[in-house]
């Protein structure tokens, strides 16, 4: 095996480890800010990972990302900070375009309640942006809704239950972001 192939080879083991670690950080359900510092920064990582998913060619088809989709929408559940909401559902959004919903919902690791709530998480995303939740000088936030508007436009149509949840949400719907 190659050194280049070698490295590509660790780094995607390294970063199959950074998931498998946030899905546990989420999974203990008691988070401290120390936590939550963490939990940004792998959220930071895998998001930059799957934003550069092309040149990285990582197996974007591990069993992993689904958990960590479930669990994303898990942790964003009962939040109101833009910026936990805004980071899960961007990485939920990359994730998605991986995918279709018959996939997901055909796959051990997801139920039909996981497709419910990441309805309801896109959704927020789009509410909490349509009704200007998120302040003016958090340029992040905006980011990332760039990211989550972005995706959504390639994979939509590949999830129905999810589009249906996004475009009947009144007013504060689904808008493009230039």
């Amino acid at each position: 095996m190659s050194p280049f192939r070698l490295l590509i080879f660790r780094g995607n083991a390294f970063n199959l480890q950074v998931v498998g670690y946030l899905i546990a950080l989420i999974d203990q359900n008691n988070f401290t800010s120390e936590d939550n510092g963490s939990i940004f920064l792998a959220c930071d990582t895998i998001l930059n990972l799957l934003l550069k998913q092309e040149q990285i060619k990582f197996p974007s088809d591990d069993p992993s990302f689904i958990r960590l989709s479930v669990a994303l929408s898990r942790w964003a559940e009962g939040m109101d900070d833009a910026s936990i909401i805004m980071m899960a559902s961007s990485i939920c959004s990359l994730i998605l375009d991986l995918t279709s919903e018959e996939a997901l919902l055909n796959h051990p690791d997801f139920t039909s309640g996981d497709i419910g709530n990441l309805s309801k998480l896109i959704r927020r995303s789009f509410v909490m942006c349509g009704q200007d939740l998120i302040s003016d000088d958090a340029k992040a936030e905006v980011d990332l809704f760039q990211i989550i508007t972005s995706a959504y436009s390639s994979w939509a149509d590949r999830f129905p239950s999810i589009k249906q949840a996004v475009e009947s949400s009144g007013p504060f719907g689904f808008r493009r972001v230039s």
